[in-house]
């Protein structure tokens, strides 16, 4: 009789279980579906809509880092008459330097395959009058990418309700990357902590970091001191170029290369392909090399033999008919590592000085940019990473790095 019982029991028991767990999953896949939505990390179109109408909005998604769906789908709605393109190196180009319409598409192209084919997605959708392509060293060995002719698709993006996006929010949650405040932020009014209507994903609620509406990135989070930066000191930049590792890697010059400095001539034909093709379709276009922070371009000096991909780049563009202006150094053009978000990251300031330095050099690009603009910043900012604008956040800029940066007001 007790065995009946205990059996009874125990059916009971996981019956109620499973109906508390059936309850659970029927609550919470709704409650993470209006998380998500609610907080913008998966609302590209409605980000795109905000910002397209020239209202100061931030996207910054925790969902997905693949931004060329969300750049394309601005893209197509500016139509801009100038635009910067390439890596997260170009990311700190912002419109309020410009003249003219201008979006940043930086962020969406990797390597030189990528670049073709973000480029064409471009062009496909509308021609810009001018284009300025920051350039990465490391795109020109075959250790990044082995066949730079290889056709590639832009990188695309995963903001969708799927599995693994309803995931992140309880991920998140359990990796102490939201609190439960966060968690709770769709049931709150904003003046609680409620999501904005202004910020569109997780690290824009969180910490005004994302796109802003001329597509250029804003590392807030990390400037005020809100977070600590992931390089810090440039720590891990550095442990890359003593290692030799990811975009550091080490390279001795090609023994089949007929360019200055062994650099991979494949992979120079594939971008001066791409710098033709532009050129012959009538768009302006201007090219540099990304800077690298003091300390890091340091390091790379020292074992100057495995770089040489870097140091002859700019002599290997020309030997092919390529102006490209060479940032490499900052000290050449006045900034400093108080400037820079990580070891290979300038900040706005740096790229000011960069856009002054191409328009001194380039005067075609001079009816573009907004020089008045861009002597004011240098005039009252310098040694800042991030111009202070009231529309992203009240917070002052500290010395995140602990550089000893001065971090005053003028």
């Amino acid at each position: 009789m007790n065995n009946i019982t205990e059996a009874a029991f125990l059916k009971r028991y996981f019956l109620v279980l499973l109906g508390l767990v059936l309850a659970g999953c029927l609550l919470a896949v709704p409650y993470t579906a209006w998380w998500l939505r609610s907080s913008g990390d998966v609302a590209v179109e409605r980000a795109v809509t905000t910002q397209s109408k020239g209202n100061f909005a931030v996207f910054g998604s925790g969902v997905s880092q693949d931004f060329v769906d969300y750049k394309l789908q601005l893209y197509a709605k500016v139509k801009p008459e100038i635009a910067a393109v390439g890596s997260s190196r170009v990311m700190q180009f912002r419109g309020a330097y410009f003249r003219k319409p201008f979006l940043n598409v930086g962020g969406t192209a990797g390597n030189l395959p990528v670049l073709r084919s973000t480029i064409d997605a471009m062009l496909q959708i509308h021609k810009p009058e001018a284009v300025i392509i920051g350039l990465d060293f490391w795109w020109f060995m075959p250790q990044w990418n082995a066949d730079p002719f290889k056709e590639e698709p832009p990188t695309s993006g995963s903001y969708n309700y799927g599995f693994d996006s309803l995931k992140k929010p309880w991920t998140w949650l359990l990796e102490g990357k939201i609190s439960a405040k966060n968690f709770i932020a769709p049931l709150l009014p904003q003046s609680m902590g409620g999501f904005r209507d202004n910020r569109f994903g997780t690290m824009a609620q969180q910490f005004d970091d994302g796109f802003g509406s001329d597509g250029s990135w804003y590392y807030t989070g990390e400037s005020t001191g809100q977070k600590r930066p992931f390089d810090y000191q440039f720590e891990d930049t550095l442990k890359q170029v003593r290692y030799g590792t990811k975009a550091f890697f080490h390279a001795k010059p090609l023994a089949d290369s007929r360019d200055p400095g062994g650099i991979s001539s494949a992979h120079l034909d594939a971008f001066a392909e791409i710098y033709c093709r532009l050129k012959a379709r009538g768009i302006a276009t201007f090219v540099f090399i990304s800077p690298l922070s003091v300390r890091v371009l340091e390091a790379m000096r020292e074992r100057e033999g495995d770089y040489q991909h870097l140091f002859r780049l700019r002599e290997a563009l020309l030997a092919r008919g390529i102006d490209a202006m060479d940032f490499t150094d900052p000290r050449t053009f006045a900034s400093s590592d108080c400037e820079f978000f990580d070891g290979f990251h300038g900040g706005e300031v740096t790229y000011a000085r960069m856009l002054r330095d191409m328009a001194d050099r380039w005067p075609a690009l001079l009816g573009y940019v907004n020089m008045d603009r861009i002597n004011a910043t240098l005039r009252d900012w310098r040694g800042y990473a991030l111009v202070p604008d009231e529309r992203l956040t009240s917070r002052p800029e500290v010395d995140f790095m602990n550089f000893n940066c001065p971090k005053r007001k003028p």
